[in-house]
């Protein structure tokens, strides 16, 4: 007697990614991947898929011609012995890698005659190829349509009834979806490319050798980059609250029985299965569709991220690489000093059994700043050294005149500290040119004495005057335009403040 309270069998649950590979993963289709000659095997495959005709096959010899030309462009990798290593001859490899190829399932052999051997490339390895290729080419051009594909995205799914079961006929939904599906895989992958040059940047700056080679790659490459056209395309075009509508419409179209049967149906009559298995399967491809366009927000995010982590790598890199390698000269001569005062009275000689000072010159002599630049040689022009009465001058006033026109016009310590005194009367005062205004030439000229000196003695306390000078310059070096420059006696000069010491 059959118990007519017994519920309907449970559908199956499908199958998981890694028992639809285990047959690929028993016969070890993967394995070469993950030996040190894996790059003979893909290139082997490369050659090898690119050299069969239409059908996928290609003669016996000439592939094992194409192997041993492989092998010959790799000549460095080391094969191990069931691949053919303890063979000096090339052709006894090649015959040996050959059968590793078709032990892996890579080449599947056909006899068409005793005559007749040919391999077929296996259609799994063509697919392992596209997406070796695919890792191994960025493809940037490729960006430039990320725009146009999540425009397209927020038009389909923004249309007015655009997923409504009453106007979608099953295969139409179905097709629908998967379009959908397809499209908004295409956009993630892209942002992971997008990912992918922001971290190559990154891995370039750190490997960057002089502050001038960080500042281009910083200021110039980096933000004319491929990568920047999906952040523009996100930042710009107002796509983000776009998407955010568009994945609200499939939110709404998940918790639709009425959707999910639609598509249930597509997806029993595409795919021939029963109606449970085939509900579950339309509310895993509405999931999943749900969470590849919540999913592309949350990356433009990490990317926001990323090239903030740029931004201080480089600023990071051109402090080190201006201040702690531009302080080297100054930690050498400090250096020396310290042995100066240390080994002052002796001399090379006696030094000779201390660590590190066995010098091969008898003399030797350090030199450090303007001193060990080249100095010009100059002249000396020929002196008259006749006296006479006819060579003194005849007009004393004129000569009096003349000596004090151009004591008025030297440089001297002394106008320095007029020019102290009289605007920074106090120790510790400070006074930019943006604050005083000169106006006479006599004023100027003891602007410039400030300029010259650092200290002078007091005009009538004859005690030491001291002071410092800052200039805006070392604040805006790397952008001159943005000096601020203050007028003074007619004249446009860059912006500097003077403080007082003592």
């Amino acid at each position: 007697m059959v118990n007519s309270n017994t519920s309907d069998p449970v559908p199956p649950a499908p199958k998981s990614l890694g028992g639809k590979l285990a047959p690929l993963l028993g016969g070890g289709f993967f394995r070469p991947l993950a030996r040190p000659s894996a790059a003979v095997y893909i290139d082997c495959g490369d050659r090898l898929a690119e050299a069969a005709d239409e059908g996928g096959q290609i003669p016996h010899a000439e592939a094992r011609v194409l192997i041993r030309d492989v092998l010959l462009q790799h000549p460095d990798i080391e094969l191990a012995e069931d691949e053919g290593g303890h063979f000096r001859d090339l052709n006894q490899r090649a015959s040996q890698f050959f059968n590793k190829l078709i032990e892996v399932h890579w080449l599947e052999p056909r006899r068409v005659s005793l005559d007749e051997h040919y391999v077929l490339i296996a259609p799994a390895l063509h697919q392992l190829l596209r997406l070796l290729r695919e890792l191994a080419e960025n493809r940037p051009a490729e960006l430039k349509d990320f725009a146009a594909t999540l425009r397209s995205l927020c038009r389909d799914l923004l249309r007015e009834k655009a997923l409504d079961p009453n106007l979608l006929g099953p295969e139409e939904m179905r097709q629908t979806i998967k379009d959908l599906l397809d499209r908004t895989g295409r956009a993630g992958d892209q942002m992971h490319a997008v990912e992918t040059l922001v971290l190559q940047h990154a891995s370039a700056q750190r490997a960057s050798g002089t502050a001038r080679e960080t500042l281009q790659r910083f200021l110039v490459e980096f933000h004319l980059g491929e990568h920047m056209v999906c952040y523009d395309a996100l930042q710009e075009s107002a796509l983000l609250p776009r998407l955010n509508q568009a994945r609200s419409v499939v939110q709404d179209a998940l918790h639709d029985p009425f959707t999910k049967q639609r598509l249930a149906e597509g997806l029993a009559k595409h795919l021939e299965m029963d109606s449970g298995a085939a509900f579950g399967e339309a509310e895993r491809w509405l999931l999943r569709l749900e969470k590849q366009l919540g999913g592309i927000p949350v990356k433009q995010r990490l990317i926001d991220g990323r090239m903030a982590e740029f931004s201080r790598l480089s600023a990071a890199r051109y402090q080190y690489q201006t201040e702690m390698r531009g302080r080297r000269p100054e930690q050498v001569k400090d250096y020396l000093d310290a042995v100066g005062q240390q080994c002052a009275g002796r001399t090379f000689a006696d030094l000779a059994d201390e660590p590190g000072m066995a010098l091969l010159s008898p003399i030797a002599e350090v030199f450090f700043g303007l001193d060990s630049l080249s100095r010009p040689r100059r002249a000396r022009a020929a002196v008259n050294l006749r006296f006479s009465l006819a060579d003194r001058p005849t007009d004393t006033a004129g000569a009096l005149n003349e000596i004090r026109r151009r004591n008025l016009n030297v440089l001297t310590p002394q106008r320095a500290v007029r020019f102290i005194e009289r605007h920074l009367p106090a120790k510790g005062a400070r006074i930019s040119t943006g604050e005083v205004r000169v106006r006479v030439e006599d004023d100027l000229l003891d602007l410039f004495a400030v300029l010259a000196f650092d200290r002078g003695t007091g005009s009538e306390s004859r005690r030491p005057v001291r002071w410092r000078i800052h200039a805006a310059r070392a604040d805006f070096g790397l952008a001159p335009d943005r000096i601020p420059r203050d007028p003074e006696a007619d004249r446009l000069m860059e912006r500097f403040t003077i403080e007082r010491l003592a």
